[in-house]
């Protein structure tokens, strides 16, 4: 039987019950992500003086700039992935149902500052802790992470089904 949160979520519980696969897609995606930044900065760190500064100014904006795509523009047009979730088989939806905003990738990857906080500890123990397995970033963005085959119920659903409209009526 397929239950749904308690809030009207309409997303089934069991759906959101992916906290494994998201521990060992985090470590994926963390390593992928780290792999240009760390090119960019072993290629520019170089010189002496104002050239070094040069190479370390380049060498951090480029890497930011790679982080924004990696944590925000790819997800957002890649439908909902990242490419540790692909790999494990989860993606990011908005709260509602439908397909996370910009601005909600933005959200999530500025919590993950919190999230990592204690080795990670602190997002793990949000993620078991909440209902629907949401870390922080999730809460604060509305967002959550279920399995990539879930559909979310359509548009007018609730819990009852007293609130769907009928065919024909």
């Amino acid at each position: 039987m397929t239950t749904y949160a308690a809030d009207a979520s309409p997303v089934a519980t069991e759906a959101t019950r992916v906290t494994g696969r998201r521990v060992v897609q985090y470590i994926v995606d963390v390593i992928l992500a780290s792999i240009i930044p760390g090119i960019l900065e072993f290629a520019l760190d170089r010189g002496v003086g104002g050239l070094h500064v040069l190479g370390v100014i380049l060498a951090t904006v480029l890497s930011v700039a790679w982080y924004v795509w990696y944590w925000i523009f790819r997800p957002h047009s890649a439908n909902g992935q990242t490419f540790g979730m692909q790999l494990l088989g989860i993606k990011v939806i908005s709260k509602d149902g439908k397909p996370a905003s910009l601005v909600q990738y933005l959200l999530r990857w500025i919590f993950l500052i919190v999230d990592t906080l204690v080795l990670g500890l602190v997002g793990l123990i949000t993620m078991l802790a909440s209902h629907q397995r949401q870390r922080v970033g999730d809460h604060v963005a509305k967002t959550l992470v279920i399995r990539k085959d879930e559909q979310p119920a359509p548009a007018g659903w609730d819990e009852t089904g007293a609130g769907a409209a009928s065919p024909g009526v």
